[in-house]
């Protein structure tokens, strides 16, 4: 019997599986629970030889708002055995994002509407990114006083370039769907009622290909770009464990972004 999942819809038909972010009225903001759902769904699919492609999308008007951000979210999370302080989460998203890059199937990522920190970080490692007109990427973190953490970097990185991925974290400026074909973000901007069939023309015309040939030639780009930063990836959660507890920026950014004001963060010379 198949698994059902409170935030996911997952579907297999012939060679493809879809997944489906489903937590609309949130704009598919992750809360920990839906990052252990997704989890779970990834490790499905790793031992699934029947499916060769996976669509990834959302549901709702948005992709993916990122991290859930809320006062209530943050409070549920920290009181959580799974995730008792941001060394452990940042562990536990870096594990997520690496067996979601590592899957042996190729991975389409269908952006619907905002995809936003975390969600970009998810379709920058999915090996196909195509986009609605009226879509957008936004990485917002250091609005808000934090670093683009999680591993999201490295893959971003490796697409766009370091001046391309200075430009999007630093001022935090969203990037429309037009552009991110420019940069090299997307791979296709479709009409948003396309979406989906242009996904699907893209699986089909990928199933023609030799499958092993596929997923070698897919570890192999992902061992010549993500895959060199692995040794950053291992210092990041003690690194933002250690800025977030000497700085206290994340809690001044939070209450600012929720009380719709500029954040007053702490210099060196306070």
């Amino acid at each position: 019997m198949a698994e059902e999942y409170t935030y996911f819809d997952y579907t297999k038909a012939g060679e493809v599986a879809t997944i489906t972010l489903n937590r609309p009225d949130k704009l598919n903001a992750f809360n920990l629970e839906m990052l252990f759902e997704f989890r779970r769904i990834v490790d499905d699919l790793r031992i699934d030889l029947e499916r060769r492609f996976v669509i990834v999308t959302g549901a709702g008007r948005a992709f993916c708002a990122g991290i859930d951000v809320t006062e209530k979210a943050r409070e549920e999370w920290y009181a959580d055995p799974r995730q008792p302080n941001e060394r452990l989460f940042q562990e536990s998203g870096q594990n997520l994002v690496r067996d979601w890059t590592n899957l042996h199937q190729i991975t389409i990522a269908a952006i619907n509407g905002a995809c936003v920190g975390l969600g970009l970080g998810l379709v920058s490692v999915c090996d196909f990114r195509v986009i609605a007109e009226d879509a957008y990427y936004s990485i917002p973190e250091t609005a808000i006083g934090i670093g683009y953490s999680v591993s999201c970097l490295y893959p971003l990185l490796a697409l766009i370039g370091p001046a391309q991925a200075r430009r999007m974290i630093m001022t935090c400026e969203p990037v429309l769907a037009a552009e991110s074909k420019q940069i090299g973000l997307s791979h296709n901007v479709v009409p948003a009622d396309e979406l989906m069939s242009a996904s699907l023309e893209l699986v089909e015309k990928l199933s023609t290909k030799g499958p092993t040939a596929l997923r070698l030639v897919k570890r192999m780009i992902n061992a010549a770009t993500v895959h060199q930063m692995a040794d950053l990836a291992a210092m990041e959660p003690e690194l933002v464990q250690a800025f977030y507890s000497a700085t206290g920026d994340i809690q001044e950014g939070l209450s600012a972004y929720r009380e719709k004001r500029t954040p007053r963060f702490k210099l060196e010379t306070d």
